[in-house]
């Protein structure tokens, strides 16, 4: 079976409840939606806003992850609980504006009533959009330490990627050994 990309659409709240147990629901608890995922596909939260129904408003696609399990849940027993997804997280995400990306998605490009799309609470996604959604959610490398620089420009691997970088022949050395 191929692999799918969603989005689902939830508040800042409740979304940071679903991160912290490791689970997707479409709003409501609905099991449309999480009865279409299947294990590997790509889920990302996205947040109008950070409560309902009233709450400051987001527009922001907050979390990434990959469905695990093979079949959806319901968690709490009968009743109206709702249908979910085990899903594995980013590690460490950050909030990511849709504004910028929207020139950028198939969800948005040359459609000023995309949002009109959200209102179910879930859709599939292209993978391309899933992986500018993961990407824009990443928590960017940090910078290199005073430590870490100084080791780099002692090792002269600042100096190798400089002649790579203009296709000169490296001078032989190992550029990753590192001395002491």
């Amino acid at each position: 079976m191929a692999i799918r990309y969603w989005l689902v659409v939830q508040p800042f709240d409740r979304a940071l409840a679903m991160v912290e147990g490791g689970f997707v629901q479409a709003p409501w608890g609905a099991l449309e939606g999480v009865e279409q995922m299947g294990v590997s596909d790509g889920v990302v939260i996205y947040c109008p806003r950070e409560v309902n129904p009233d709450g400051e408003p987001m527009r922001s696609v907050v979390q990434a992850g990959y469905v695990l399990d093979e079949e959806p849940y319901r968690a709490g027993g009968r009743g109206s609980s709702p249908w979910r997804r085990e899903v594995q997280w980013m590690r460490e995400a950050r909030p990511a504006p849709i504004r910028p990306l929207r020139e950028l998605l198939d969800l948005t490009r040359n459609d000023k009533y995309w949002g009109e799309r959200l209102r179910a609470g879930w859709l599939e996604l292209s993978r391309r959009d899933f992986e500018i959604f993961e990407d824009a959610v990443r928590r960017p490398s940090p910078e290199p330490s005073a430590l870490g620089m100084g080791l780099i420009r002692e090792t002269g691997l600042a100096q190798s990627a400089e002649r790579a970088g203009r296709g000169e022949p490296d001078s032989g050395e190992d550029p990753y050994s590192i001395r002491f």
